[in-house]
């Protein structure tokens, strides 16, 4: 064999092996993705802007409010026709779906009836 086939040969071996190194990245990167599942909490809206809510939820005895994106791929419901982020109102009784961890919008939020602002935090 000459020293350029020689040479194809392990270019050609190098590139193989770097191109499988990387695609199992990927996979593993996807994997992980698809492992986080998506949180469904039960809250009352307090607030709409003009892509996010802010909702307060009772945890550990305490009420808490927390904000969460919306965007286009987010389903809003209320019962069982799709509405808009605008014809939601505080007050709204809703059931979310998102990922906390994660800085993305909201999967869907379902209304499902009305409920009470209630003042946020508690008494330590």
């Amino acid at each position: 064999m000459s020293r350029l086939q020689i040479w194809a040969v392990v270019v050609f071996g190098l590139c193989y092996f770097a191109g499988t190194g990387l695609a199992q990245e990927e996979k593993k990167a996807q994997e992980e993705k698809k492992g986080k599942k998506a949180d469904q909490v039960e809250a009352v809206v307090s607030g709409v802007g003009q892509r996010t809510i802010t909702f307060q939820v009772e945890r550990k005895g305490k009420v808490r409010e927390e904000v969460v994106g919306i965007d286009d791929k987010t389903d809003i419901d209320r019962d069982g026709t799709k509405i808009k982020l605008k014809d939601l109102q505080a007050t709204d009784k809703v059931v979310i779906s998102y990922e906390p961890d994660a800085y993305t919008p909201a999967l869907s939020v379902k209304v499902v009836g009305k409920g009470e602002i209630q003042k946020v935090g508690g008494e330590d």
